[in-house]
């Protein structure tokens, strides 16, 4: 073999395994978050608390949850997109704010979207 295709080789070799490693599965998917709600007490204002526990090795921000509100019959009564305001910092949970429920409404929440900013080491 000469030695310049043998050295693309070894350059596209080492290209490609830094691009596997960036893409590997040590980055957050949104099912390295749980999320919890929590209706507050009467004696509270009405609405809603949320947790957002990260369960990744990555501190993130800009969070967005999908919100869909649902009925007891299984009906989409309405959606909207939540923003969590801070960082998420793995191991912790962030605090974030819901609207009100009727009283046979529940939320299903999924994380939609996030921006990484560092890998935290273990």
């Amino acid at each position: 073999m000469r030695p310049g295709v043998l050295l693309i080789a070894v350059v596209a070799l080492v290209v490609a395994a830094a691009v596997a490693q960036a893409q590997g599965p040590g980055r957050p998917t949104s099912e390295s978050f749980r999320i919890e709600w929590v209706r507050r007490p009467p004696s509270m204002r009405p609405g809603v608390d949320g947790y957002i526990y990260n369960d990744s090795r990555w501190r993130v921000t800009s969070i967005r949850v999908r919100a869909v509100v649902v009925d007891a019959a299984g009906t989409v009564v309405r959606e909207s997109v939540v923003s969590v305001w801070g960082n998420a910092v793995p191991g912790t949970r962030t605090f974030f704010v819901l609207p009100a429920l009727g009283e046979d409404q529940i939320y299903q929440l999924t994380v939609i979207s996030f921006d990484l900013i560092s890998e935290q080491t273990p």
